[in-house]
């Protein structure tokens, strides 16, 4: 009887102790909370454009922050862009990735990048080595391409299509 007896309050305890670390039902945890903003933020992102307040100015001589944020991707996610004019007629663009499959990847065969002016898609003028480079798995890497402006006034599309999955753009405006 006594073993029951202990049995009983031990089984009360934990049970309580469980109800009160549980979060109720209308209640979400901090984590669970910011993992649902998340995902509703990605499945935004993929399917339509981000608009951006971000301006590329001529003056500067460092690359420009184009993208405050991680972007995922099935098979990889881009940490990084930054830009910068390069004279009147050029776009430089650094993006920062990393293979998020357990296998080596290349960007070049995963994803394209490319750049849009109004109606044109602008032509790759450079393309560094590491944009075909393998690298290993849950590793990161960079590279830079070179795009060449249609003209100096209008906003670029930098869009991401990846050989999976849906593409995400940032729209990025030129200094007037």
């Amino acid at each position: 009887m006594t073993k029951k007896l202990s049995l009983i309050v031990l089984l009360g305890t934990l049970g309580l102790l469980t109800a009160c670390t549980a979060p109720s039902p209308g209640q979400e945890s901090s984590s669970q909370s910011t993992s649902s903003q998340n995902t509703a933020t990605q499945s935004t992102q993929s399917s339509q454009s981000l608009g951006s307040q971000i301006t590329l100015s001529r003056d500067t001589d460092d690359k420009t922050v184009l993208l405050n944020q991680t972007w995922h991707f099935d098979q990889f996610a881009l940490t990084t862009v930054k830009g910068e004019l390069e004279g009147s007629q050029q776009l430089e663009l650094e993006i920062e990735w990393r293979n998020l499959t357990q296998d080596d990847q290349r960007f070049a065969d995963i994803a394209e990048i490319s750049v849009q002016q109004g109606e044109n898609k602008l032509a790759m003028s450079e393309r560094d080595d590491d944009f075909a480079d393998a690298i290993g798995a849950q590793a990161d890497e960079d590279f830079e391409l070179t795009f060449r402006l249609h003209d100096q006034t209008q906003p670029v599309k930098i869009s991401v299509t990846p050989k999976q999955g849906a593409a995400k753009t940032l729209t990025v405006n030129l200094d007037q």
